[in-house]
């Protein structure tokens, strides 16, 4: 009896599943010559063109409005304005690299004045280490006054 009921609920689970796998969209159109059309597809693949329809509530939504385009015109015309546009964040680009190469070129031009002035200073410094210090610094020149 346990083996039944169990039976019995794994065949009923089966039937029940596909109902809730089958509320796909369906899509409706009037054709040319006046007739009704049903399909999962809309009409020549635009939703644009076909109303849907709700199995379930049995309700049909008529198709979505069209969107304005924003600029009408050909493939070639959008494609300029594209263009167009990222030229313009291009260029917004370089000028911003530009004032970050002058403020790297600014910031490499510190160091040096303040290395020259280090070394200076350690070469006239009373210090136990002053040869350490004095190497420091000429590499310190040569990295940021080259």
């Amino acid at each position: 009896m346990h083996i039944t009921r169990t039976t019995c609920t794994a065949v009923l689970a089966c039937l029940l599943l596909p109902a809730q796998f089958s509320a796909a969209q369906v899509y409706t159109w009037k054709s040319k010559n006046g007739s009704t059309s049903y399909s999962d597809v809309p009409q020549n693949l635009k939703v644009s063109n076909a109303s849907t329809v709700n199995v379930r509530t049995r309700t049909v939504t008529p198709p979505p409005a069209p969107q304005a385009a924003e600029g009408e015109g050909s493939l070639a015309d959008k494609q300029k304005q594209l263009n167009d546009a990222i030229s313009q964040e291009n260029k917004k680009i370089e000028e911003q690299n530009k004032k970050i190469e002058e403020q790297n070129r600014q910031q490499k031009e510190d160091n040096c004045k303040t290395a020259r002035l280090n070394r200076q200073f350690a070469e006239t410094a009373r210090v136990a280490n002053r040869d350490e210090f004095i190497k420091r610094y000429d590499a310190d020149i040569g990295k940021f006054c080259n």
